[in-house]
């Protein structure tokens, strides 16, 4: 507690004049040289201000500064502000709320969480082994294979370990696969099969060729053995037949025509010669399309094979569903499909789970492949000429009704494009695979 010191003033009678010892005894104090200015004129002066001003209260502490910042208060924050009685909420829209926003928070955190584990695979610092990629020709006894190397490592199976060896005429496909790993910043990234398609399609071609030559061998031994992997293959591809999108044409009396700019843009996303006609339909591109690819399939590939359409031909007009090819054309199919090697099964297994064409995929393999033409037509002179189908013109064939809607409604960006783009990726990889230099 602070000490007051409180000034006291002299009586009245000290004010009166006096002598003597009274006088003497009764005498005014002295006030020191700071309080002199607040002290009253003289002792005997009794006004109001010189009352108050000697009253004046004297702190004998040290002075304090204010404290201009409040006290921060400890505990819990208040609570949220409840709505009145008339707007309150009752306990199955407050329940649905809250779980919403429990959704939301856990979907937050499911996504943070998805972004660490993605950070965490792809970042570079430490995650890769190797600093560069390279091809080289290893002599085998008698023959020369080639292999990827990361730095002095040889590239490896991603199941069996093995080391990958490429036949010596595919030297495009070495250094693609080389470059495929280069662009690689760590080895989770591998394991990734988006990252390293060519590597899964090239690994899938070893599978294929391995049951290949053990049933060669089995063949020359007198021995039965059934390729396992190569018969499903080839079992499903013929699934694919039934449903080819080369085969399912648009019904001839049910035509949408185009004209002006949109037929224009029709023809251009096809490049289909329709006779220079101001008018084109979508049953017009499907012919004048797949016409050229069935006439080279019956003379080169599958000799003497007609295959029709599944869907729009004649007699299903009112058909829904598509119909089964004859059995004579699926058994010439799935003959042409056991004679091929584990490379060319592989590449056709990659087209058509790609275009979901059969007949396409077939076309655009056996272009380029020297072993997928059958042994009888190879020194056969025919009026077709035998010239491989690019990978644009294979997309343009298996995507006749994605141009047809674009065509009309436009294109649906980061839809479209991609998918084009991954189909025409998957298409040079399989003329990567099946061809040679």
């Amino acid at each position: 507690m602070r000490a007051v010191t409180r000034l006291r003033l002299p009586s009245a009678a000290a004010c009166s004049p006096s002598t003597g010892a009274s006088a003497t005894a009764s005498r005014p104090l002295s006030l020191p040289h700071r309080l002199r200015a607040q002290a009253a004129p003289s002792a005997c002066a009794r006004s109001l201000h010189v009352t108050a001003a000697a009253a004046f209260p004297l702190a004998s502490t040290a002075p304090r500064r204010a404290d201009v910042v409040p006290v921060y208060g400890q505990g819990p924050p208040p609570h949220a502000p409840a709505a009145s009685e008339g707007v309150r909420e009752d306990k199955a829209t407050v329940k649905a709320r809250e779980d919403k926003e429990r959704e939301l928070v856990e979907r937050v955190i499911r996504i943070e969480r998805r972004k660490a584990r993605s950070a965490a695979i792809n970042k570079a610092e430490g995650g890769r082994f190797w600093k560069t990629t390279s091809v080289k020709e290893i002599d085998q006894g008698d023959q020369q294979v080639l292999q990827v190397f990361l730095d002095a490592r040889p590239l490896r199976h991603p199941s069996t370990k093995e080391v990958i060896q490429l036949p010596r005429s595919k030297k495009l496909l070495a250094h693609a696969l080389a470059a495929e790993w280069d662009q690689l910043t760590s080895v989770r990234q591998a394991a990734q099969g988006h990252r390293v398609p060519l590597t899964s399609l090239v690994s899938r071609a070893l599978d294929l060729q391995a049951e290949v030559e053990k049933q060669q061998k089995a063949i020359a031994d007198r021995k039965n053995v059934r390729r396992t992997q190569g018969d499903a293959v080839i079992e499903n591809l013929l699934r694919y037949l039934d449903t080819d999108s080369l085969l399912c044409w648009m019904p001839a009396d049910e035509v949408d025509v185009f004209a002006g700019n949109s037929a224009a843009k029709l023809l251009a996303s096809t490049r289909a010669d329709v006779d220079g006609k101001p008018e084109v339909s979508l049953r017009q591109v499907q012919e004048k399309t797949a016409g050229p690819i069935l006439a080279y399939m019956k003379e080169h590939v599958w000799p003497g094979v007609v295959v029709e359409p599944v869907l729009g031909g004649k007699g299903q007009e009112n058909s829904l569903f598509p119909t089964p090819h004859p059995a004579e054309t699926r058994a010439a199919v799935a003959a042409w499909l056991e004679a091929l090697n584990g490379w060319d099964l592989a590449g056709i297994e990659r087209a058509t789970l790609s275009g979901k064409s059969l007949v396409v995929a077939a076309r655009l393999v056996s272009g380029v492949s020297p072993t997928a033409m059958p042994a009888s037509d190879r020194p056969k002179e025919t009026t077709l000429e035998r010239a491989p189908l690019s990978v644009e013109d294979a997309f343009l064939a298996t995507s006749m009704e994605t141009a047809f809607q674009t065509a009309q409604w436009g294109e649906v960006e980061d839809t479209h494009d991609v998918e084009g783009a991954d189909m025409r990726r998957h298409y040079g990889s399989v003329l990567l695979l099946v061809g040679s230099t």
